[in-house]
């Protein structure tokens, strides 16, 4: 099955998620944050499919780069996460360290 843009496969979703978790590969580098283009975001979210929110997983992928994976979420609260009915996790996300800001960060 051939996935859209950004779109990660289930398995590598689990298997990065769970790496964050149990901290493997987090020692001595904490994220301070991660840029989101504003074209990807509205790429993969324009259309309407009932979710109430998105919710973001940090994550480390297999060559140990730090991830944000999204998520739709419905008015329940439960995450939407269903290959068959296209709804997919998501990785649009660059990390700062790599991404900073240009100027003092704000919350200095």
């Amino acid at each position: 099955m051939e996935l859209p843009k950004h779109a990660v496969s289930f398995e590598e979703a689990k298997r990065w998620i769970i790496r964050w978790q149990v901290k493997e590969l987090t020692s001595g580098l904490e994220i301070k944050a991660h840029m989101i283009p504003s074209k990807d975001v509205f790429d993969i979210f324009y259309k309407d499919k009932g979710f109430e929110n998105y919710r973001g997983y940090n994550a480390i992928d297999d060559d140990g780069v730090y991830k944000f994976l999204m998520v739709g979420v419905n008015s329940e609260g439960y995450d939407i996460v269903n290959y068959d009915n296209g709804d997919y996790v998501y990785d649009m996300t660059t990390p700062c360290p790599s991404v900073c800001s240009k100027g003092k960060p704000w919350w200095e």
